[in-house]
């Protein structure tokens, strides 16, 4: 049974043409009026940056709950679960863009570069200045023209201007290093990191990883523990729990029993022990306290 949890697309949020399937950039006061239901919990199959230029609130992301502040700039990868709670004066920009825009036509996908798209690694939150952003802003402003106004090589135009504001953003994301260099992010955990999300349902032992990344599973752990500070079987253990909290808190038309076998759970009880054993909590007692 499916979760009734909604996943929104681009096309949701823009008129239908060939360009919104890729990419869209929005004023924040003028989306929230025009889509109130976003203010509810929600996935997205694309990529989310959030710019407030003023105002404040709560941005919830995960079960995690943010400060919304002048200066916040917020980034969501495709399947996270979130909310917010905003001033309504609250004003800043949205932009919204999935890896295939991105990539351009590139088998290669170079998105997990960014330290803020490590969603293994690092918050999805940067806090700075307006004098530091000044060049986002620009940069935003300038993706705002270009979207709204159609001319030639207008893709080409808007993905130019993504990689810049990308690069501007990682250079003040305060866990990037001073020089982003390409192996400054193991490639082998961006691809363990897609490879959990098509297999996490799966069950699949540490072994099934590392021969999907052509690694001994003795050298794959070795990198999670250096660069996550966790084990490989740690993250496929999170990345299940943290299914099962969203599957808990927002799909109520779904019984416990029905949860764990969505999660590929065959004993109803197995899954109990195992949500108490990692959480504190059963099931149900997670469940009320949502």
């Amino acid at each position: 049974m499916p979760e009734k949890l909604p996943v929104y697309r681009i096309p949701d949020f823009t008129p239908a043409k060939p360009l919104s399937r890729g990419i869209h950039v929005a004023d924040l006061q003028a989306h929230r009026q025009t889509h109130a239901f976003v203010q509810a919990p929600h996935k997205h199959d694309f990529y989310l940056l959030l710019w407030v230029r003023s105002g404040q609130g709560t941005h919830t992301i995960d079960f995690t709950q943010y400060e919304v502040t002048p200066g916040s700039v917020f980034f969501l990868t495709p399947g996270q679960v979130h909310a917010w709670d905003l001033t309504p004066e609250t004003e800043g920009t949205l932009l919204f863009f999935s890896p295939e825009f991105y990539r351009g036509g590139q088998e290669k996908d170079n998105l997990r570069q960014f330290p803020f798209f490590r969603t293994w690694q690092h918050p999805p939150v940067l806090y700075a200045s307006a004098q530091d952003l000044a060049p986002v802003e620009q940069l935003l402003q300038q993706m705002q023209h270009e979207y709204a106004h159609p001319a030639s090589f207008q893709t080409d135009a808007l993905r130019a201007y993504l990689e810049l504001l990308l690069i501007q953003l990682a250079r003040l994301y305060p866990a990037a290093p001073v020089q982003l260099e390409e192996n400054s992010w193991p490639f082998q955990l961006y691809q363990l990191e897609n490879l959990v999300e098509q297999h996490y349902l799966e069950h699949q032992s540490v072994k099934f990883y590392a021969q999907a990344l052509h690694l001994s599973p003795k050298y794959l752990n070795e990198l999670c523990k250096e660069n996550l500070g966790k084990t490989t079987t740690d993250l496929l253990k999170e990345r299940l729990l943290l299914e099962a909290k969203r599957l808990l808190t927002h799909s109520p038309h779904l019984n416990i029993a029905q949860v764990a076998q969505v999660l590929g759970f065959e004993d109803n009880s197995y899954f109990s022990r195992f949500f108490k054993k990692h959480t504190g909590n059963t099931p149900e007692q997670f469940r009320q306290k949502g």
